[in-house]
C-alpha cells in the first residue's frame, strides 16, 4: 500500500503547473469597444418616425421591382375582367412543335376569323381556335372545322369575356 502511495504523490508531483514561458508585453485596452453606445432620446424618436413614415422601395432594376410589378399586372386582369364558362375547338394535341405550327397555318388558311392559338402544357402542344359563351354557335362552327380536321374536338373552357 505503500508503494501505491508513492506512486500517486510522484504523479501529482509530475502533474505540476508550470509558469508561463511567453516573455512578451502585449495587451490592448479593448474596453472603448464593450461600451453601449449612447442614444439620445431625441434622434431615436427621429429615426423611428423616419422608417415608418417612408414605404418600402427596392432598388432600381431589383428583382422584387420586376416581380412587384408583374404581380400587379395579373391582379388588375383578374379584378377587371370576369371569367366565363365557353367552348373551345381543339384542333391539335401532341408533343411535336412542327405539326403543331401546321395545324395553326392549317387553320389560319381556313378559319382565320377563329384565332388559333398554340399553348404549351407540358409535354403537349394543343392548337385550341374559337371562343363561345353559345354552346349551339359553338356546334355548328365545330361541325365545319370536323370537315378539315378529323380529330378536332369540342372542349368546354373557361375564358375572360373580352374574348367574347
Amino acid at each position: 500500500m505503500r508503494t501505491y502511495r508513492l506512486v500517486i504523490l510522484l504523479f501529482l508531483a509530475a502533474c505540476k503547473a508550470t509558469t508561463p514561458t511567453s516573455t512578451s508585453k502585449y495587451s490592448e485596452d479593448l474596453s472603448i469597444h464593450r461600451k453601449a453606445p449612447s442614444v439620445d432620446k431625441k434622434d431615436s424618436v427621429n429615426v423611428s418616425q423616419e422608417v415608418v413614415s417612408e414605404p418600402y422601395t427596392p432598388l432600381t432594376g431589383h428583382i422584387s421591382m420586376e416581380l412587384d410589378s408583374i404581380a400587379k399586372i395579373a391582379y388588375l386582369e383578374n379584378k377587371a375582367g370576369k371569367y366565363v364558362d365557353g367552348h373551345i375547338i381543339q384542333v391539335y394535341s401532341g408533343n411535336s412543335r412542327d405539326e403543331a405550327n401546321e395545324a395553326r397555318s392549317k387553320m389560319y388558311e381556313f378559319f382565320p376569323e377563329l384565332e388559333p392559338k398554340i399553348s404549351y402544357h407540358q409535354p403537349n402542344f394543343r392548337v385550341k381556335a374559337g371562343r363561345f359563351t353559345n354552346r349551339l354557335k359553338a356546334n355548328r362552327v365545330y361541325e365545319q372545322v370536323k370537315e378539315e380536321f378529323p380529330k378536332a374536338l369540342l372542349i368546354p373552357e373557361r375564358f375572360l369575356q373580352k374574348y367574347e
